[in-house]
């Protein structure tokens, strides 16, 4: 039969907290312990519009840099075409969805200025890429400096048109940052030539079948001009054969635009267009990523306001190489090894 311990006298307080604190802590013990879901950080990288293809690599950009990091979900989002209304619309709604980051390329400045002003009031951290909105409150722009890429544009006129004849002039929206200062630069080029006129700019706004249509017009209308200086390059998109006045006047007419994509190269390949200045497409979902991650994780990151993108010039000295490296790019995986970089740090 069990003995029974009794008590013979009084217990006291100090042995009855001490009984009790024991308890307690034996009983903490045997709970499971509470696990915690890592932080996730949800950054969003909206380009001008979701049905221009100079953007898609951008997109497997940010999915490639998204997937090293492990903790980061994109939000790729943006209006269907080019609309600086439609993507103040689409920043708002990011706004009040409280996401971590926006990458935000401009249509407009002006109607962007709010919704990024609001985001930056929320803790969001906002930067833009490709095209600025240097009013805001964002604290950091990446992409090539587009007053720059205007002098490369015309530099490369002048180099094989010469020193005198009209230089047409043709950009994309008439409100675009990036855009202007693309024109500014390039007429600034062209100014300390005498024998150098310009006409325009023509406006396509980004719109291939515009594109397309304005290129064929402004070749037939001016046939004896020297060159035409594309800001924007989406005349050369999509097939060469919407194009034929291009087909026709094959070097007549030297023709210098922006961009390095699959699509354009046949053109300088053919003798067509004789250069193409282009920028980093996979960068500006790549680097964005970084560069927002790094701002949210890192409370000492700093960066300068413009952290600038390499810009490859394409003739047809150097064409052959340019298209084995878009062969390569056909899948994202492949577009990751032949744009492969180191993503950027804090500077």
């Amino acid at each position: 039969m069990p003995t029974t311990r009794q008590f013979t006298g009084p217990v006291r307080r100090r042995t009855l907290l001490r009984a009790g604190t024991l308890a307690a802590g034996a009983g903490l013990l045997a709970r499971p312990s509470i696990v915690r879901a890592a932080k996730r950080y949800s950054i969003a990288v909206i380009p001008k519009a979701l049905d221009n293809p100079v953007f898609y690599y951008a997109h497997y950009g940010a999915q490639k840099r998204a997937a090293e990091l492990g903790d980061v979900d994109v939000i790729w989002t943006a209006s269907t075409t080019s609309d600086a209304s439609e993507e103040a619309q689409v920043l708002s709604g990011l706004v009040s969805r409280h996401i971590d980051g926006m990458a935000v390329d401009a249509n407009a400045p002006e109607p962007l200025i709010a919704p990024i002003n609001q985001g930056v009031a929320a803790g969001i951290k906002v930067i833009t890429w490709d095209s600025d909105v240097p009013q805001s409150k964002r604290p950091i722009f990446y992409g090539v400096d587009s007053y720059k890429m205007g002098q490369a544009l015309g530099e490369q006129t002048i180099k094989f048109m010469g020193e005198s004849g009209t230089v047409i002039l043709v950009s994309g929206g008439p409100g675009a940052t990036n855009l202007n200062a693309r024109l500014k630069g390039a007429t600034d080029t062209l100014a300390k030539y005498p024998g150098v006129k310009t006409l325009g700019p023509f406006f396509h706004n980004d719109d291939l079948v515009k594109a397309q249509e304005l290129t064929n017009n402004l070749l037939v209308s001016h046939p004896d001009a020297g060159a035409l200086l594309i800001v924007a390059g989406v005349p050369f998109f999509g097939k060469m054969s919407a194009l034929p006045q291009v087909i026709k006047n094959k070097g007549k007419v030297k023709i210098i635009s922006t961009d390095v994509l699959a699509p354009e190269l046949p053109f300088v390949a053919d003798g067509y267009v004789q250069a193409l200045v282009g920028q980093d497409y996979w960068g500006w979902g790549y680097q964005s990523v970084s560069i927002l991650y790094n701002l949210l994780t890192n409370a000492n990151c700093h960066y300068p306001a413009l952290v600038p993108q390499a810009m490859p010039v394409v003739t047809a000295d150097n064409v052959k190489d340019w298209i084995a490296k878009w062969e390569q790019a056909k899948t994202p995986e492949g577009a990751a090894e032949a744009f492969k970089e180191p993503p950027i740090g804090c500077m």
